[in-house]
């Protein structure tokens, strides 16, 4: 019996990555200092919400990394 996989396009994927308490300690603690720096609130407003893509684009781009990873290892071990 020969089976067919087919595997998501990379580039057109979209995962749920769960948050650790690590990952929400850490935002706590940026969050804080973020506060503490007075800033006004458009700027203050503008500056979270490009944290917040960039640490999602970080976050998906390491899952897809080590999905990628796994697959080469996976490729490698059926030669």
């Amino acid at each position: 019996m020969k089976m067919n996989i087919e595997f998501i396009d990379p580039s057109n994927a979209a995962v749920e990555i769960p948050k650790t308490d690590a990952y929400l300690k850490s935002a706590q603690i940026i969050g804080e200092k973020l506060n503490a720096l007075n800033l006004p609130n458009q700027q203050h407003n503008s500056f979270v919400k490009d944290l917040v893509e960039h640490t999602e684009i970080t976050r998906q781009e390491a899952f897809m990394s080590g999905f990628s990873m796994a697959l080469d290892l996976a490729k490698g071990a059926k030669k």
